[in-house]
């Protein structure tokens, strides 16, 4: 089979019109080139230069075949350019899992789509613990830097403010909120995943940790389904800030206890094959580490 590669010593000894030059250029002996074009010939079964002690020339067939190697080279050279600014310019499809409800990060998606317009996003958007490889995810974001697997990696990205909250016309029904224990004659809307239905824990800003013994009404499994409870007026939750920030401003809901429960949680982005990241995913964990902040 004729070797790519000794088509294009050819080319190179017809562009340099010496064996000797070819030679040097390529960084190999000018016997080996000699053996390399004789071969090709012989593969061929027709002359392709007449050489003389001073000059050489295409045959009439080299001199085609010369014009079909200068094409593969050129294309050649295309192709590597390409796949070259292919692999420096951040392109191709991201899968990215994240809770339900972080609409800062649609609008964090947003800048990045604009900032990269080769870039796709595919958004899988689930409260449930996803499984970075079973759900084919190139990165999770996820309140958590627990890993499942050794190859996995975490960075953290941001952080939200998780906090107490109902609706002001439940809140009519029982005396003025003044201590943790004042929750036990509320009812509690728990999102299973997180908080589980027996013990509530609540942590202040200051680190102190209070837990309480007691079963939730309701248990829910997206914050979609915890905040419509909330707007209901069926009891109260532990929420994060950046879910109800809309129906906080509009005073639908309102913020209980802020000094029992106050604590931030990081986020992180968890990924794995750290070595070999395609440019697109690191790009977006990059851009995510220097926009995201706090999630509101």
């Amino acid at each position: 089979m004729i070797s790519i590669d000794d088509m294009m010593v050819f080319t190179r000894v017809v562009e340099t019109q010496s064996f000797t030059k070819a030679a040097e250029q390529l960084g190999i002996g000018k016997a080996r080139v000699s053996q390399i074009v004789t071969k090709l010939e012989q593969e061929l079964n027709t002359r392709l230069i007449h050489r003389t002690t001073r000059s050489l020339s295409l045959t009439e067939t080299g001199a085609h075949y010369y014009e079909k190697c200068q094409m593969i080279q050129e294309l050649a050279t295309e192709a590597n350019n390409q796949a070259q600014k292919f692999s420096s310019e951040p392109n191709g499809m991201i899968r990215v899992s994240t809770p339900v409800g972080i609409a800062a990060y649609v609008d964090l998606f947003s800048q990045f789509l604009a900032k990269y317009p080769q870039i796709q996003l595919e958004i899988v958007e689930s409260d449930s613990y996803s499984n970075l490889i079973e759900s084919r995810c190139d990165i999770a974001i996820r309140a958590s830097s627990d890993l499942e697997d050794s190859s996995l990696y975490a960075t953290r990205i941001g952080q939200f403010e998780d906090i107490l909250c109902a609706s002001p016309q439940y809140l009519q029904r029982f005396e003025e909120l003044q201590s943790a224990q004042d929750l036990l004659t509320l009812d509690w809307i728990s999102h299973d995943i997180v908080h589980g239905d027996k013990v509530l824990e609540l942590t202040s800003s200051q680190g102190e940790v209070v837990r309480l013994k007691k079963k939730a009404r309701v248990r829910v499994r997206t914050t979609n389904s915890l905040r419509g409870f909330l707007l209901n007026h069926i009891g109260f939750s532990v929420v994060p800030e950046f879910a109800v920030k809309d129906e906080l401003a509009s005073r639908e809901l309102v913020r209980i206890l802020p000094d029992v429960h106050s604590v931030t949680i990081p986020l992180y982005a968890v990924y794995q094959n750290k070595a070999l990241m395609p440019l697109r995913n690191r790009a977006l964990i990059d851009f995510l580490k220097q926009e995201g902040g706090t999630i509101r």
